[in-house]
């Protein structure tokens, strides 16, 4: 056997480098083609499911403009890949030029601002874009200027928009919308060889869209938490209202009734309250009734539930309580309200209150019952001098079994 035989069977064959073996120029076309499928592919799903949930709800009109977005945006990346050679003349010119209004157009549904005359003039724009694409095909350079310059405008007036706008989510949604926009000019740029060129650098525009919807989700997260917190609670005090207090209070008298544990219902009204109004103004009353409200918040404690019931008065619901441990609760809430100094105001901010028990085991009551019965007592506190606290009069004596039973 021939030496040099030998040796080539003892030297490994090289491993062959990766993109190897491929077409020539295949290698660079693995993230041009992967980078805009993948996200095609995403961003036509999330269309999808936008638009299942527009079939539910026909009025979320801000779905259906995100579909029909999504839709076209996926059209347009697919467009793109150097796969895809047989696509119809003009459709991504006219994509390129819808897509920035149909952005802008659901960026104003979602915000709730109004088509001014201004916003639906910016429409010429693409409508002219088009007009020349369909009627002109041989002006397709004009039709791509239109195109720049779609993107720039309503990507300019979107961000204009944003920064004009007072609400918590306003500085995510700029940012959003900002890499929404840079990636469209770089990826324009980056095809037309003028950044970057023959780098062959995948398209932005797919991921960014990714990152837009990622962050129009969190806006819409906050917005609804924002809209379930101005619903449950009071502007004034920032207690929860009147039905978000007995939703919760129903619901811990249920409780009770079930383990036979025990609970208090307490009605405070603040003192000779139209005092205020008519000597300080109405300013200072709401800003005693605010700052009252803030010292109740934090004089209860965490497992029992407070709110506003209406005008002046505020209402408790005291969890696994008796009469002493009671009285001593609304005393402690009553003290952090005496603690209250309103600038403006010399005169101090006295409560009184009320205390009604259901005594759990063997008891029967209701929610309104309890209320009826807390004011009553909260009218002695009133007739007796104000500024102290009134237990019913029905007793502390816990019922121990049916036959002591007190029916209402």
């Amino acid at each position: 056997m021939r030496a040099d035989l030998l040796l080539a069977a003892a030297v490994p064959a090289p491993v062959a480098a990766p993109g190897r073996g491929l077409p020539p120029g295949a290698a660079e076309l693995v993230p041009a083609f992967v980078v805009p499928a993948a996200s095609a592919v995403a961003i036509a799903t999330l269309g999808f499911v936008a638009l299942l949930f527009f079939a539910r709800d026909r009025s979320r009109r801000d779905l259906l403009l995100y579909a029909l977005l999504a839709a076209g945006l996926a059209t347009y990346l697919l467009t793109g890949l150097p796969v895809w050679r047989e696509a119809p003349a003009g459709l991504a010119a006219s994509l390129a030029l819808l897509l920035p209004a149909l952005a802008y157009l659901l960026l104003l549904r979602f915000l709730e601002l109004p088509h001014s005359t201004g916003r639906v003039a910016l429409l010429a724009v693409p409508v002219a874009g088009l007009f020349l694409s369909v009627v002109l095909p041989s002006a397709g350079r004009t039709a791509a200027w239109l195109g720049a310059a779609t993107v720039v405008l309503f990507g300019g007036a979107a961000l204009l928009d944003l920064a004009r706008l007072r609400r918590p989510d306003g500085a995510l949604l700029f940012g959003a919308t900002a890499a929404l926009l840079l990636a469209a000019l770089f990826d324009a740029a980056s095809s037309r060889g003028v950044l970057f060129p023959g780098l062959g650098i995948p398209p932005l525009l797919g991921p960014a869209f990714l990152l837009f919807t990622a962050f129009l989700l969190v806006a819409v997260a906050d917005r609804g938490r924002r809209l379930f917190v101005r619903a449950t609670t009071d502007a004034l005090t920032g207690l929860p209202n009147r039905a978000t207090f007995q939703e919760r209070a129903a619901r811990e008298l249920a409780r009770a009734e079930r383990s036979g544990g025990s609970l208090a219902v307490a009605m405070i009204d603040i003192d000779h309250f139209k005092r205020f109004n008519d000597r300080y103004g109405h300013q200072a009353g709401d800003r005693v009734l605010a700052l009252a409200g803030r010292a109740v918040a934090g004089a209860v404690r965490g497992i029992d539930v407070a709110g506003r019931y209406g005008g002046e008065e505020l209402i408790l619901l005291l969890v696994d309580v008796e009469g002493e441990q009671a009285l001593a609760a609304v005393e402690r809430v009553r003290a952090a309200v005496a603690g209250v100094r309103v600038p403006g105001v010399p005169e101090a901010v006295t409560a009184s209150a009320g205390v009604a028990l259901h005594e759990g085991a063997f008891d029967r009551a209701d929610l309104p019952g309890l209320i009826r019965r807390a004011d009553e007592a909260l009218y002695r506190s009133k007739t007796a001098g104000r500024d102290r606290t009134t237990l019913e009069s029905r007793g502390t004596e816990r019922p121990t079994s049916p036959a002591d039973v007190r029916y209402r």
